[in-house]
């Protein structure tokens, strides 16, 4: 089954730039032309309503140069560019815009054919991003729903996205969870993820007697946790399992002390 064709726009307002890239893809299986532009204004105007994958994209063209039409692709979260142009001296600027690749006129027909796939590879992760994101609604609309028929109940695993996939991950085996910034760090069968979430929304998701918070920064896992202790400073430490240790802040020690008592 051969792939779906990549949608291309070209834009140039050189017409035998154009006719000499279009000549050039007739070589290059799985692609498609699907307009032309002769200016900057054209090419957004066909970008909206044209819908492609991908615009090979002049730089100079009246109306609105390439980096202007660029920016109208960034702003609509639109296809992916590749710029084509006479001029070596725009590249480090093209990269600037997220660009796929620069080629320079005249352009070599394997430095196409290069930058073609990597579009293609580009087009792959957002497709698979945007199912990666339909998924998401329809896991938290189902969680919605239990919770609404049941009532609310503490979380039994986590959908950790992981370049443009969920990993379902179980709390149970979890290590330990630490904050970072935005994100927090999940410990997981010695890898470590990031999921977007706050440690105080986490309190209120995570079974107590399950993830213990011993921290403002972490939580670690009932199951996991061999000992607490006192290093050379006399801070107080969470031992694991594993032989890491997580500090236990002087806001959670005694809570701590007080469950190691009542689990011992």
């Amino acid at each position: 089954m051969s792939a779906e064709p990549l949608r291309l726009l070209l834009a140039d307002d050189e017409p035998l730039a154009l006719r000499r890239i279009k000549l050039a893809l007739q070589d290059i299986p799985d692609v498609e032309v699907v307009g032309s532009a002769s200016d900057g204004a054209q090419a957004i105007t066909f970008m909206r309503d044209l819908r492609p994958d991908v615009v090979l994209l002049d730089i100079k063209m009246p109306l609105a140069d390439g980096f202007e039409v660029a920016n109208a692709v960034e702003d609509s979260g639109g296809p992916a560019v590749i710029f084509v142009s006479a001029f070596e001296s725009y590249a480090v600027r093209a990269f600037q815009t997220s660009a796929v690749d620069y080629l320079v006129k005249p352009v070599e027909f394997e430095r196409l054919a290069s930058a073609l796939d990597r579009a293609r590879e580009r087009r792959a992760a957002k497709h698979a991003g945007r199912r990666a994101e339909e998924l998401q609604a329809v896991l938290e609309a189902l969680k919605r729903e239990s919770d609404e028929r049941d009532g609310p109940r503490y979380e039994k695993e986590f959908w950790i996205r992981d370049r443009g996939r969920f990993l379902r991950v179980p709390v149970a085996d979890v290590e330990r969870i630490e904050a970072e910034r935005d994100y927090v760090r999940l410990y997981w069968e010695g890898r470590t993820l990031l999921h977007r979430e706050t440690m105080s929304h986490l309190e209120e998701k995570l079974d107590p007697n399950m993830m213990l918070r011993v921290h403002r920064s972490a939580f670690v896992n009932w199951k996991r946790l061999k000992s607490v202790r006192r290093d050379a400073n006399g801070r107080l430490m969470a031992v694991l399992e594993s032989g890491d240790e997580v500090p236990v802040s002087r806001a959670y020690a005694q809570r701590v002390m007080q469950e190691m008592k009542a689990r011992s």
